[in-house]
């Protein structure tokens, strides 16, 4: 729960714009305009994820679904924002993935 609420926690630090989170590198290497964009495209996911994991605690606190529904529905529902990161990724830098060949 306490990494849900942490996801929260970022995803409302990239909706006000804080960099608190991301790295002078990110912002060298996206430059300002697409930086931003970038920052705006990590809300949604992190919210998502946030919320994601704070409820299916709950679920399985309350012990509601059976241990294989639960891990099927988890899985389901966890591609969600991590397909939107990999969009986003793709867009704002023309890689899936942010660190390959410019962190070195």
């Amino acid at each position: 729960m306490v990494f849900g609420i942490l996801m929260i926690i970022f995803g409302f630090s990239h909706l006000m714009k804080s960099d608190y989170f991301l790295s002078k590198k990110a912002r060298v290497l996206l430059g300002e305009e697409k930086y931003q964009s970038y920052q705006k495209g990590l809300v949604f996911p992190n919210l998502f994820t946030g919320i994601l994991i704070i409820c299916m605690t709950i679920v399985e606190k309350l012990e509601i679904l059976q241990t294989s529904t639960f891990i099927a529905f988890y899985i389901i529902l966890a591609i969600i924002p991590i397909i939107l990161l990999i969009a986003n990724n793709k867009i704002n830098t023309g890689r899936y993935w942010f660190w390959v060949n410019d962190f070195k």
